[in-house]
């Protein structure tokens, strides 16, 4: 059964469980031989092969508009990228996914789950715990099987664990180990993963006897899995206290995990072997260890690159071109093998360019809010200033006109002439006190919100100091409308205007991740009245009708 494919394997190294989901589809229009062919390259371990099919299976059953097809194609190929490493890659396929998901078809629950599941494990291998663990919670709602209730469980139990919070993930464990008997399969699993938590939540609690009782139990059910995780326990908890039996366990663990084949639990034996051990020896494990990482991050980095290949190809059609890439980009991998120390740089390097851009998101949030704060202070002295002068003048007519039986009537039109002459001049102090700039800005301000978050660039004075007053005009409204239709129809959740300004024109870039022109509205109405105006002062408006979504670009030639 393809849902529990690789779960024993994941658990026992308190890893979280992802599944590539079964093919069977209870709604299928059309057979889909890419589909089908994918599973048997998994079946064999080509990841390779098996992400090529599920993508060529993804545009078929996009050509038949299959919706259903496309999701569950999505849902494994995230699975396939986290399995590679790529999580960044894994999540995006993922969220994709959730476009051709319905959470009230039950037919779609399975993959609503694995979906759910496998965010919640890529964000655990980003250490984003605090989405794993809501991913996860999400996941429990679409699913009713006592195995994947338990795999959830151990994950969120896991998380915590990575959060140290070992007392939560010891009472999860604990639960788990209640609901089983001695002689389930996951019983000895579980065991292992609540004394190591409840060992690091209490350092006087020993956690040894559970360690042994869990490797006898799976030696008779010859789950090496298991007992290489116990071997890896055991190694660390003698540590700090018996060094012969920390070396011991961990040579254990070396040999079985190159028995297993899984390079990830040799890395951890050689590092274990390296804190206990000295002189040649020492360096010796030491070289291995170089070797071995630089070998696996190697075919990681080649893994990562052959996905992005397939993508690419997919969306390009241009073969040969990509084969070049291709061939090009496994050199450069090639080329640059980090050592350990490299590493360390990269990530530090990761870390202050997180920094950087959250940075930068904050300063423009509190920009946004320091403009609109301005905006709301001057329509609010601009309806004050309305008041004294319009709104009393006003009254003062009324009144002459009340208490006075006989006016003459060019008295009347004087005070009428004054009253227009001083609103004429707020309009005008009005538009002279606020920047064009932060007329926009006040504009994209008010239709950002929770649901549609709009990012503006390049929206400065000297992008209009060099255009007239009347095209400046005209161009506002051009955005305005572009911004209504986008909130009446385009569904959006980001919009992107962006302002360049360049030799010869100016350019404005909209774009956003909406429904697009074909299916929403088609260009009319009020594209027409946008082409009208941009007409009128010298400008074009062009159409991106290949990109999802919207993608426009407005040039006007200074």
């Amino acid at each position: 059964m393809r849902l529990l494919l690789f779960f024993l394997f994941l658990l026992i190294f308190s890893c979280q469980k992802e599944e590539i989901v079964p093919h069977a589809n209870p709604s299928r229009k059309h057979t889909n031989l890419f589909y089908e062919k994918s599973f048997s390259f998994l079946d064999q371990n080509k990841l390779d092969s098996a992400f090529l099919y599920f993508n060529r299976s993804k545009e078929l059953f996009q050509k038949n508009n299959d919706s259903f097809g496309m999701a569950k194609t999505l849902v494994n190929m995230g699975i396939l990228q986290e399995r590679i490493g790529d999580n960044y890659g894994s999540i995006e396929s993922s969220l994709s996914a959730f476009k051709y998901l319905k959470e009230k078809d039950s037919s779609n629950y399975s993959f609503i789950f694995s979906n759910y599941n496998n965010l919640g494990v890529a964000s655990y291998n980003l250490k984003n715990y605090q989405d794993a663990k809501r991913f996860y919670q999400n996941a429990l709602s679409f699913t009713t099987d006592p195995v994947d209730k338990m795999m959830v469980a151990n994950n969120i139990a896991i998380v915590f664990h990575s959060q140290k919070k070992y007392g939560k993930a010891v009472f999860i464990y604990k639960k788990l180990l209640d609901s089983l008997a001695p002689d389930s399969e996951f019983y000895p699993k579980i065991l292992i993963n609540y004394s190591r938590s409840k060992w690091l939540e209490n350092q006087n609690y020993n956690p040894v006897k559970n360690y042994l009782s869990a490797e006898k139990l799976s030696r008779r059910s010859e789950d090496d899995w298991t007992i290489d995780a116990v071997y890896s326990y055991l190694s660390a908890y003698y540590l700090n206290k018996q060094k012969d039996s920390s070396r011991h366990y961990a040579l254990q663990m070396l040999d079985l995990s190159k028995k297993l084949k899984y390079p990830a639990d040799e890395l951890e034996a050689l590092q274990m072997l390296i804190k206990i051990t000295d002189g040649k020896e020492n360096q010796n494990y030491f070289e291995r260890y170089v070797k071995l990482q630089d070998s696996v991050i190697t075919a990681q980095n080649k893994a990562k690159n052959q996905f992005a290949l397939i993508r690419f190809e997919s969306e390009k059609n241009k073969s040969e071109n990509l084969i070049l890439q291709k061939e090009k980009a496994i050199q450069k991998y090639k080329m640059e093998r980090q050592k350990i120390v490299t590493w360390i740089f990269i990530i530090f390097f990761f870390c202050i360019a997180t920094a950087t851009v959250m940075w930068m998101q904050r300063r423009r949030k509190r920009m946004l809010l320091e403009a609109e704060n301005r905006l709301k202070e001057q329509r609010l002295d601009f309806s004050k200033k309305v008041h004294d002068v319009v709104a009393n003048g006003l009254y003062e007519v009324i009144s002459t006109i009340e208490n006075q039986a006989e006016i003459p009537k060019e008295r009347i039109l004087d005070k009428l002439e004054i009253m227009y002459e001083k609103s004429r001049d707020l309009s005008y102090e009005d538009s002279q006190n606020v920047e064009f700039y932060q007329k926009i800005s006040g504009l994209v301000g008010s239709f950002d919100n929770e649901e549609t978050k709009i990012i503006i660039i390049g929206n400065d004075s000297s992008f209009w100091e060099d255009i007239a007053p009347d095209d400046r005009e005209e161009l506002f409204q051009v955005i305005r409308e572009l911004l209504v239709n986008m909130k009446k129809h385009s569904n959006a959740g980001q919009v992107i205007i962006r302002f360049i300004k360049n030799d010869e024109s100016n350019e404005i870039t909209y774009s956003d991740n909406g429904v697009g022109i074909s299916k929403n509205f088609g260009e009319k109405n009020g594209f027409t009245n946008m082409r009208s105006r941009l007409k009128k002062i010298g400008a074009e408006m062009i159409i991106d009708n290949n990109s999802e979504g919207l993608k426009l670009l407005i040039k006007h030639k200074r």
